[in-house]
């Protein structure tokens, strides 16, 4: 990955320095992928600031990123943070990534105002280069892998939970790494949970909703299809399947560079209000998808963000008759300059296992 690339853009685009505390984005910065770090980023130079559990790897990060130094502490962050910001007037903090204790506390150690910001990392992370769409690419290929073993993986499994953990198990033989969450592996009545808990409900007869993903270099993956495990228990669940089939594929259709997320969750909810189920789609339709599970840009209604080439987003519109069933129909697809790609290649027809 082109880590002192990106650091590099970022510092090109500074007025003043931004200090980044969000894991996720320190990660895709730098690299690291350890439990504490900051990032103080600046026009010309920026500091990475870690403990001494990580100062050796932290400096072999450091060494391949430009204009960047190391400092490596046992104790005083705040203290070692103020030396790094120096006498700035004003420095940027990430305001979804910071406590009130910690603007609380920094707020004493510097003379700079503090002044809270935005998306400014996220914002480069948005658009996928091509080392990025290769490991997602090779996370939905795990994905579609322990899928296309569902048969067996489900004949090994006598309850949801025990499913969900074959499914990471068939992922990781694939080649990618666990999610940070757990799948969700619903049978009947649950699945009209939309994030229902795999537990021990034993896998008898019924409709299956299985929602799951992997990582891959820190990519995730994410989809979702919805099966018969014995027989079909109830009359109106193909008239369900099928008005999510076309949903999903009407949201698909809509994914191009230049349209809204709400434009895709519109062209989701004309297909199931056209059907008569429109008040059982529960959630909004997809969102972003890479070092995070769920990012920019969010699909759902009303929403503004455009959608530029390099954009992998997750389409999973779904109804849910509670207490009896649901269906969700989840795929990842890339916005690419001639359209799209869909990501996830699993096949999507509704049909038993056993």
């Amino acid at each position: 990955m082109d880590h002192a690339g990106r650091l590099a853009a970022l510092m090109g685009g500074r007025e003043r320095p931004l200090l980044v505390t969000s894991l996720t984005n320190i990660r895709y910065l730098t690299g690291f992928t350890g439990s504490n770090a900051l990032l103080v980023v600046g026009p010309d130079r920026a500091t990475f600031l870690t403990d001494g559990r990580y100062g050796e790897s932290a400096g072999r990060l450091v060494g391949s990123l430009p204009a960047t130094d190391l400092v490596v502490y046992s104790s005083g962050l705040h203290e070692r943070l103020a030396e790094a910001v120096g006498s700035i007037p004003v420095l940027d903090l990430e305001a979804a990534a910071v406590s009130w204790d910690f603007v609380g506390a920094l707020g004493r150690a510097v003379t700079a105002e503090l002044v809270p910001t935005t998306g400014v990392v996220e914002r480069l992370r948005r658009v996928k280069d091509a080392e990025e769409v290769d490991a997602l690419r090779r996370a939905a290929a795990a994905g579609d892998a322990a899928f296309a073993s569902i048969t067996e993986l489900r004949g090994h499994a006598d309850t949801e939970w025990e499913l969900g953990e074959r499914l990471v198990g068939a992922m990781q033989r694939a080649g990618a790494g666990r999610a940070g969450w757990d799948p969700i592996v619903a049978l009947g009545a649950n699945a009209a949970m939309p994030h229902h808990r795999a537990g021990d409900t034993p896998l008898g007869p019924g409709v299956l909703l299985l929602d799951y993903g992997c990582v891959v270099e820190g990519y995730h993956s994410d989809m979702s299809r919805t099966l018969v495990a014995g027989d079909s228990l109830d009359p109106e669940l193909e008239a369900v399947y099928q008005a999510v089939l076309e949903s999903a594929d009407a949201g698909i259709a809509a994914v191009a560079a230049g349209a809204t997320g709400g434009a895709v969750d519109a062209a989701c909810r004309r297909v199931l209000a056209r059907h008569g189920y429109e008040e059982q789609f529960l959630h909004s339709t997809g969102h972003g998808v890479g070092l995070e599970i769920h990012e920019a840009p969010s699909l759902r209604r009303g929403s503004e963000d455009v959608l530029v080439t390099g954009d992998v987003v997750a389409v999973e519109p779904g109804v849910y008759l509670q207490g009896r069933f649901g269906v969700r129909i989840e795929d990842m697809v890339l916005v690419t300059e001639n359209g799209l790609e869909v990501l996830t290649t699993s096949p999507r027809t509704l049909r038993s296992i056993t």
